[in-house]
Parts: C-alpha cells; sequence; structure tokens
C-alpha cells in the first residue's frame, strides 16, 4: 500500500472564522496580494469589511479583483504582474473555486523555475512560491487544500491543471457564512462539483484508507444537505455540513485523485463554456453506470452512506439528485453536437483524472458516453 497525505499547514473550519484572517496573514507577510472576482462577496459588503480588518492589522494591500469564471491563463499572468509590481509577499485568495485557482496559481507561478504556459503544458511547478491563504465562498471545489489550479487557454481551447506543492495554501479557513450570499444555482452547480469529487476520490484506483474516511464522509455530508443548501440558502446547518463535505472532498481528491467525470467534464466545459459542476452533474450518472462492475463493492458502501440500502440503489438516486437540479438538459441545447464529439475524444483519454478511473475507457466507451451527453439520455439501464 503507497498513499501521499497532501494538505495545507492548517485547516480552519467554523462559522465566522474569516473575522481571524488578519492573524494568520500576519505570520506570512505584511504585502498581501487580494484575489477575488467580482461575486456576492462584494456585492454584499463584506469584501469591503475583509480588506478593511487587513489594513487595520497593519497590512498594505493590494487587490486583485479580474477573476472570471473558468479562468484563463492571461488573468493569471496579469495577477503574476500586479504581485510583483505590488512586491507582495503572501497572497489572500477569496472566492469560488476560480478566484482561490487563480491565487494559488499568481502564488506559485511568480517566482518560479519556468513559465505559466510550460506548467499548463504538463510540467509541475517548481522554486520559490510565496504563501497562500485561502478562503471559498463556495461549497464546491476543494481549492483550499488541492495542489493544483484549473485554468483554460483560450486561444488552444485546452482546460488543464497546473500542478506543485507551492500551490498548496499554507492556511486554508473555511467560512461556512461565506456562502451564505451564493444564488440557489450556483449553490447546486458548485454542490454537484463537491458531491462528485466526494464520489470520484472514493471510488478512484489511488484511494487509501486515508482518503476512503474522508470522502465518505463527504458523500454523506454533500448529498445530505445539497437540496436543502439550493432550497433554504439562509439554513445554517445546510451551509456548514456543504462547507464540510466540499473540504472534505478536497483533502480526500488532493491524495488519491479523481476519474473519468473529471476526465471529461474539463474539455467538455472549455469547448461549450459551461459551469464545471453543471458539466460534472450530466456526466456523473452515467460515468457512474459505466463504473458500476469494476466498483460495486464501493458503490454498496457509497450508498450506505447516504442511507441506500444497496449499491444498485446509487445510480438511479444521484440520477434523480442531478436531475433535480437543473444539470441534465441535453448538451445540444448548448451547441453540442455529434460532429463534435472526435476532437474531445483524445483529451478526455489523456487527462489525469481518466487515469485514475476504476474502469479503463476504449475510445470507443467516451465516444458513446459523449454522445448520450449530446442526446441528453439518462443512464442505460433507466427509463
Amino acid at each position: 500500500m503507497e498513499f501521499a497525505i497532501r494538505c495545507p499547514n492548517q485547516v480552519v473550519f467554523g462559522w465566522g472564522m474569516i473575522d481571524q484572517l488578519p492573524k494568520f496573514t500576519s505570520g506570512l507577510g505584511r504585502r498581501p496580494l487580494m484575489v477575488t472576482g467580482r461575486s456576492a462577496l462584494r456585492a454584499s459588503g463584506r469584501l469591503d469589511d475583509i480588506l478593511g480588518a487587513l489594513s487595520a492589522s497593519g497590512a498594505v494591500v493590494a487587490l486583485f479583483d479580474q477573476v472570471e469564471a473558468e479562468p484563463s491563463l492571461d488573468t493569471v499572468l496579469r495577477g503574476i504582474e500586479t504581485a510583483r509590481v505590488h512586491e507582495a509577499d503572501v497572497v489572500v485568495a477569496i472566492g469560488g473555486g476560480s478566484a482561490l485557482d487563480v491565487g494559488k496559481a499568481i502564488a506559485a507561478v511568480a517566482y518560479a523555475d519556468g513559465e505559466l504556459a510550460e506548467f499548463h503544458a504538463g510540467r509541475e511547478v517548481t522554486g520559490r512560491s510565496l504563501p497562500i491563504v485561502a478562503a471559498p465562498t463556495t461549497s464546491g471545489t476543494g481549492a483550499e487544500v488541492t495542489p493544483n489550479s484549473v485554468l483554460t487557454d483560450r486561444m488552444a481551447g485546452v482546460k488543464a491543471s497546473i500542478r506543485g506543492a507551492g500551490l498548496i495554501p499554507r492556511v486554508a479557513i473555511v467560512d461556512p457564512e461565506l456562502t451564505v450570499s451564493l444564488p440557489p444555482k450556483e449553490t447546486a452547480y458548485t454542490g454537484l462539483d463537491a458531491f462528485t469529487q466526494a464520489l470520484e476520490a472514493f471510488i478512484s484506483t489511488g484511494a487509501s484508507p486515508y482518503s476512503d474516511a474522508l470522502a465518505l464522509e463527504a458523500i454523506r455530508a454533500t448529498g445530505s444537505w445539497l437540496r436543502e443548501a439550493v432550497a433554504a440558502g439562509r439554513n445554517r446547518e445546510a451551509r456548514t455540513q456543504m462547507a464540510l463535505g466540499s473540504l472534505l472532498a478536497g483533502l480526500a481528491l488532493a491524495s488519491a485523485r479523481l476519474g473519468l467525470v473529471h476526465g471529461l467534464a474539463h474539455p467538455v466545459g472549455a469547448r461549450y463554456a459551461l459551469p464545471h459542476g453543471l458539466v460534472c452533474g450530466r456526466f456523473l450518472p452515467a460515468v457512474l453506470a459505466f463504473n458500476q462492475a469494476a466498483a460495486a463493492p464501493r458503490y454498496h458502501r457509497a450508498a450506505q452512506a447516504l442511507g441506500l440500502e444497496s449499491g444498485t440503489a446509487l445510480v438511479p438516486w444521484v440520477t434523480t439528485l442531478c436531475e433535480d437540479l437543473g444539470a441534465s438538459m441535453p448538451l445540444s441545447t448548448v451547441g453540442a453536437s455529434e460532429a463534435d464529439i472526435d476532437a474531445l475524444v483524445d483529451p478526455v483519454l489523456s487527462a489525469g483524472s481518466t487515469a485514475y478511473n476504476p474502469r479503463k475507457p476504449t475510445a470507443g466507451d467516451v465516444r458513446e458516453l459523449l454522445r448520450q451527453a449530446i442526446d441528453g439520455e439518462r443512464p442505460r439501464g433507466q427509463a
């Protein structure tokens, strides 16, 4: 048995924990670069409060708030320039997965031994990294605890991760209160991402006793509370459970890796500019059905975590969840066609996540899964 544990130096969790940000930041540097997007956090006035608290602590703060959904390499390059001009000595990333990914990439690449394009092409990030403090405002990606950053090369149409130890935050602050302002649709999509990550980490060929314990609890928390978080966004327990599940799923996948859902989601999401969690929800039921025979004992344990009687109930239950949360539409409705399939097959098969899938897919398998998603079919064996 071999496995590695990859996680931040410190993880703090709890309602209102963001108020302790200055304490954690001051121990790492005095010239923070705040990386964020133009999100509900700003609209609510909470971002101004956070910036004010940092400044009151004596920090000299620069703000980089240009992060978009599905962030690009160009955005990271602009952020790196901002960090250098400001002479930042710590990066504080606050926001959804996109903001956290950009913040981590800026910190790791600004003084790295190489160029961003090289790392996006597969070279591991090495060299000096700025320390990172990460605080998620969604319960989805687990980016606050992972050693990678998902970025898109818009010119090439390629969405891929850069990886390296320097991308792991020094401190992760997981405050469920920051997720309360997230609208229902975004809550659903980010929650589906967290749930998918928990399931894929659990059935991954890279799973270990360490990641299993985290993934099973993440499956329980996200699967049991996602609907309530979408329906009643101010429900404190629902937001807390989703934040916990997302955190644990992130810790699990950092060590176990993922699977075919994410192998499909990255190239499809990049090609059609779709939210990552939405694409995960579109593919999750079909990939679970594809993997059923190869991972049956683990399906049984995952089903038990959700209160189901057997592993055979898992695929129908997940299918209904994804349908209820609006992730089952045919991809043809967003411009996908079967003529696109051939261009997507190789990126799916070569994806790092696909390599950890419990059943090795063929090119024909990938074509069929893509066709089903484009046509809006339910997993085989279901009406």
